[in-house]
């Protein structure tokens, strides 16, 4: 949507640095005491899962001048989907120019289109002008508190992605070849029929590394092109399959977890290519499923 020499339109990675900054404005205005570290694992679940929510961003000639931050919710409240308005925020010399209502209206347009049955918010006391906005635009008080009990991080936190020695190492079967990973991006299953032909398992667990977070530290594994748009790498003695690099990402390189010497150390967080999962495979995880690459990805 434009409007006043202002774009409101979906977020996209670009956009993250600005978000990251805005958001850690927005939560310190309400007292919301939350680390740089923990900001950028929120920001970055948005921007690369749509299906947990969305980030809208209002921008004025390529400037972000606020955003919104949705998350999607299944509550019996509303019997189905809701949407809850996490935060919304205007640069406070933006103000008074009706961009913030401009991005409710592109918030409602997202509910819709997830079939939301309502749009969900708080406002805290002493923010009488955001709750005269929400009321003009059909907004209700519900006569409750909300609670909240915030829950201890348990092991090694999945937002720095770091093993407590500062890598993880790994290696083939028969220990020819060795390598370390100093940090993780994202971890995955990916059901591809190209990973599984590679394998000869059911599908190949990855984690997708900074390219300069991996280096091989002992031996030389042999390549190969599997596609002409990829190539992976094995120990040419024992076979194990290591790692898989595309030219059109040359920023990372995927690295199967299954060669990890603690495997037990990361998380899978989605499936991808799962229309090429085999029929008889039944895993009852929560993990996202993408029918082919993660979209945020492309």
């Amino acid at each position: 949507m434009t409007g006043n020499d202002i774009e409101v339109r979906p977020a996209c990675a670009e956009d993250r640095q600005a978000l990251v900054r805005l958001l850690g404005v927005q939560l310190g205005e309400h007292g919301v005491p939350l680390s740089a570290e923990a900001l950028e694992h929120g920001v970055d679940g948005l921007l690369r899962r749509p299906q947990l929510g969305r980030f809208l961003v209002a921008a004025e000639r390529s400037e972000i001048v606020g955003f919104a931050a949705l998350s999607f919710l299944w509550t019996l409240e509303h019997g189905g989907r809701a949407v809850w308005l996490d935060e919304l925020y205007v640069l406070p010399e933006r103000r008074g120019r009706g961009i913030g209502r401009t991005l409710l209206g592109e918030v409602y347009a997202v509910a819709k289109s997830v079939g939301a049955g309502a749009v969900d918010l708080e406002i805290e006391r002493g923010h009488e002008r955001a709750a005269r906005l929400y009321e003009r635009e059909g907004f209700r008080p519900l006569t409750r508190n909300r609670w909240a009990r915030p829950l201890p991080q348990e092991g090694p936190s999945r937002t720095t992605r770091r093993a407590t020695d500062g890598v993880w190492s790994g290696g083939c079967l028969c220990g020819a070849v060795r390598y370390r990973v100093s940090a993780i991006r994202e971890v995955g299953h990916c059901h591809c029929s190209l990973c599984r032909r590679s394998s000869g398992a059911p599908f190949v667990t990855w984690a997708t590394v900074p390219a300069g977070a991996f280096a091989f530290v002992a031996g030389e594994p042999a390549e190969r092109a599997s596609s002409p748009k990829a190539r992976r790498t094995f120990c040419r003695a024992c076979g194990t399959p290591l790692t898989f690099r595309e030219p059109s990402r040359p920023d990372f390189v995927d690295v199967t977890v299954g060669s990890f010497d603690h495997p037990e150390s990361v998380e899978p967080e989605e499936h991808i290519f799962t229309a090429s999962q085999l029929p008889w495979l039944r895993l009852d995880d929560a993990l996202p499923r993408y029918p082919e690459a993660n979209p945020a990805e492309r």
